[in-house]
């Protein structure tokens, strides 16, 4: 990922969680979409168009947050067919990241290809 497009997402992030609200990254240069969304709870940054830069999101915003991802998974967009966003969340530990994980895991059309210890320890607790 280009080092100006690295500055635009964690200036995206920092924002983000300044102002607990959505804030999306368009890459002209390779018609990428970020959305990365910050709560209480969680913080997720969704990926469409190329994931083939997934790990490179993956480390920039590890790196600024100074912790992995607890899930990583896709699905397809619910307002275009054929349309697979990527998600990659950080959890804090609190209640509502405990019911994010339970939303996001019982929901048929998510394709969870990562779970970090937080969040099996999140599922393992839902009863």
């Amino acid at each position: 990922m280009e080092k100006e497009f690295h500055g635009a997402l964690l200036d995206a992030l920092t924002e983000a969680i300044v102002r607990k609200s959505v804030v999306t990254v368009k890459n002209a240069e390779n018609s990428s979409i970020i959305v990365v969304t910050a709560t209480e709870d969680e913080i997720i940054v969704s990926l469409s168009k190329i994931p083939s830069i997934m790990n490179d999101v993956i480390t920039a915003v590890s790196d600024c947050l100074g912790k992995n991802p607890d899930m990583v998974y896709n699905r397809s967009s619910v307002l275009k067919d054929d349309f697979i966003i990527y998600y990659m969340v950080w959890l804090n530990n609190n209640d509502g990241a405990k019911l994010f994980v339970e939303k996001e895991f019982s929901a048929p059309q998510n394709r969870i290809t990562y779970l970090s210890q937080k969040a099996l320890i999140f599922l393992q607790g839902i009863n």
